[in-house]
């Protein structure tokens, strides 16, 4: 009985052997892009990569504007023009108060202010246009 497990272990011994021995790997296969050119690219352009061209320079160009035009929101940023502020601000600093919103708020009431004085609400600007409108029909009708 031992013989006979013996002889079949090596029999399949034998059968594994001569698998692998028939198998071989033969030549492995060149790879091809190591004989393509740096940049020189396909032969023969496809539809699609025309459209693809396009849409990236255009998705470059949008957002390069909007990253360039953002404002400046680091903390730095705003300390300066918070330090600007309180050296233009005339009255005694307070702690705990943002004085470039004050700043601000000056500076729109002022607008406000010039704005009221400019418009007198209730009177008519264009005096001048109708009379000269006036004068127009009237030497018309002669």
């Amino acid at each position: 009985m031992l013989s006979s497990a013996v002889a079949r272990s090596r029999f399949a011994l034998r059968g594994a052997r001569n698998v692998t021995a028939k198998r071989g790997m033969g030549a492995m296969p060149v790879p091809q892009s190591s004989k393509a050119v740096l940049f020189e690219g396909h032969p023969k352009r496809e539809g699609w990569e025309g459209v693809i061209a396009v849409w990236y320079t255009s998705s470059f160009l949008l957002i390069s504007a909007v990253l360039g035009t953002r404002p400046d929101t680091s903390i730095e940023a705003w300390a300066q023009k918070e330090a600007a502020a309180r050296l233009a601000y005339n009255g005694t600093l307070e702690f705990g108060t943002h004085y470039q919103d004050v700043m601000r708020t000056q500076a729109s009431g002022t607008w406000d202010g010039m704005s009221r004085k400019m418009l007198k609400f209730g009177e008519d600007d264009d005096d001048e246009d109708e009379e000269e409108e006036e004068e127009e029909e009237d030497d018309e009708d002669e």
